[in-house]
């Protein structure tokens, strides 16, 4: 396999899977995790962990299918291809479903449920998820989604047949392949969505189903009979039952997984390990490919809600003025992160260094700023509280007064993607949706911006940068990527709104009956469509497909 590529030729996103060395069918999984998973409505899903999930429970469109050594091709999921480019210019794309695709009750997966899932993805009522093929159709005209208009009908969408689906844009849109891999398009059938409560029983596509959920203790899955291996190009369904436990903090799964007693040797450490906890790992050299260390597209920033605090320059002193040392100290420790003053992440297509901007430390605030105080909005736990305090305190120290609020994690995302929240700061961790800059800086347009779910979670509305996000979206990649970086300098030097932090690297343990399982070099976080248990004897250093 080549270390990029799409799969164009139909026979390539035929299943099986190709096989994963060593693999053996049986056992159950566990994977450790610290808390619920912020949504298991599928176009709600906003994080990176829930799409991880998302890949055993729901199949999409297109997918990424990953080698666990950073080689990917993209191929068609629910599709036979990723896509046909019809007149060859990007604004009209065409999409045939495989023969043969089942939900966990046997009814057939239909173009108009693949249809339905991308127009229910524009209800304000079901907030959350990515939005890029929102913001494409809605160029098309308005459209408020299946419950509010009372149609599936969404401008630009055409559902051909039962298996057929046709894209139109009045803009070329190049990645349309690559958006079709997210979780807006997974199929859900119109007579089966129950709308906010959908999350609670949503219908499985993928290889495995929901059979357990008890809210912060446990999810547990088992393999969907209805799924056919014979129609997937990348995932497996090794284990008989995967069981997540959930609330149990990262020091303790990692603990638990190093040990590797009774149940846990068959366990996954979701979260990375806290920094005294990673010290033990690391000095354990027997442990192998049992411990990940893995670099990420993932980074950390402050984001600033530009329309709250309008004045760059008093942006600018808030760069100046934050301690990343400290905060990479207590969100991550120096065994898993990186600073950084890029947008992009170093492993991101089109990524380019540029001096840090705000180095040299604060220099006062503006003569006419108002004084009021900020307010720095928190998920609630350990992790998260820990880096707000050493925000506040590098902006106090700066002569800002600050305010830290503590929101409960699962509603975070929803709270700072509403517009018009009454927060000034947030940390936000980020990677692109797709090996690209393209969906990491589109998500400073302006132009997108609606009630809730917005991508541009910074708020910025710039007629300058949104007139170059839309230039440069209607390029090709290879021409797109040096243009991306540098728009990344000119919105860290001229427009301030986010203050990148520190580069995530990956850092857990697994138990020592696990094989299989890989950081995705796309989430930053392990996915399980590789994984196996071995219940007879202890796994070998293989860590994937090979």
């Amino acid at each position: 396999m080549s270390k990029a590529s799409i799969a164009w030729d139909p026979r390539d996103s035929r299943g099986p899977a190709r096989p994963v060395p060593g693999a053996v069918r049986g056992g159950t999984l566990r994977v450790l995790r610290d808390g619920d998973h912020d949504h298991l409505d599928p176009q709600r899903i906003q994080t990176l962990q829930a799409t991880a999930l998302g890949h055993l429970l729901f199949r999409t469109l297109t997918m990424f299918a990953e080698d666990g050594e950073g080689g990917w091709r993209l191929v068609g999921d629910l599709a036979e291809h990723p896509g046909r480019d019809v007149d060859g210019d990007g604004r009209t794309w065409e999409f045939t479903l495989k023969a043969g695709l089942a939900y966990e009750d046997g009814r057939e997966i239909t173009a108009a449920d693949v249809a339905h899932g991308i127009a229910r993805s524009f209800e304000e009522s079901l907030a959350g998820g990515p939005h890029h093929l929102q913001d494409w159709l809605g160029a098309n005209g308005p459209y408020a989604g299946p419950f509010t208009d009372g149609t599936d009908e969404v401008p630009g969408l055409e559902v051909r047949d039962a298996r057929t689906l046709v894209f139109r844009f009045p803009e070329p849109r190049p990645d349309l392949p690559f958006a079709a891999a997210l979780v807006t398009t997974v199929p859900v059938p119109r007579d089966a969505d129950t709308g906010e409560t959908y999350g609670k029983a949503p219908l499985a596509s993928g290889p495995y189903r929901i059979t357990e959920r008890v809210p912060g203790e446990r999810l547990v899955l088992e393999r969907n009979p209805h799924w056919d291996p014979a129609t997937d190009a990348v995932r497996h369904d090794h284990p008989d039952r995967i069981e997540i436990e959930l609330g149990v903090d990262a020091a303790a799964q990692n603990r638990r997984a190093h040990a590797g007693e009774g149940p846990d040797a068959f366990a996954v450490a979701e979260n990375n390990a806290p920094e005294e906890v990673a010290e033990q790992l690391l000095a354990d050299t027997a442990l192998g490919a049992r411990l990940h260390r893995d670099r990420t597209p993932l980074v950390w920033y402050l984001a600033i809600n530009t329309a709250r605090v309008t004045d760059v320059e008093v942006r600018r002193e808030i760069a100046r003025a934050l301690d990343k040392e400290a905060i990479l100290g207590a969100m991550a420790g120096t065994t898993q992160g990186e600073i950084t003053h890029t947008v992009l992440s170093p492993a991101t297509i089109g990524h380019r260094p540029y001096p840090d901007p705000h180095a040299g430390g604060p220099r006062g605030l503006p003569d006419d700023w108002d004084g009021r105080t900020l307010r720095l909005l928190s998920r609630d736990g350990a992790y998260f509280t820990a880096g707000a305090r050493d925000v506040a305190r590098s902006l106090r120290a700066a002569g800002f007064a600050v305010e830290v609020v503590e929101i409960e994690r699962p509603s975070h995302n929803t709270v700072v993607l509403t517009r018009g929240h009454d927060h000034d700061l947030y940390l936000m961790c980020q990677a692109a949706d797709w090996p690209g800059a393209s969906t990491l800086l589109t998500g400073f347009d302006g132009r997108s911006l609606r009630p809730t779910g917005n991508a541009n979670y910074t708020y910025l509305d710039d007629p300058e940068v949104n007139a170059e996000i839309a230039r440069i979206s209607a390029l090709p990649a290879d021409r797109a990527a040096t243009e991306w970086a540098a728009l990344d300098e000119t919105l860290t030097t001229r427009h301030v709104p986010l203050v990148p932090v520190f580069a995530y690297v990956y850092l857990a343990v697994r138990g020592p009956r696990v094989g299989g399982v890989f950081t995705s070099s796309f989430l930053g976080t392990p996915v399980y469509y590789d994984a196996y248990v071995t219940p007879l004897a202890p796994v070998s250093e293989d860590t994937g497909r090979g």
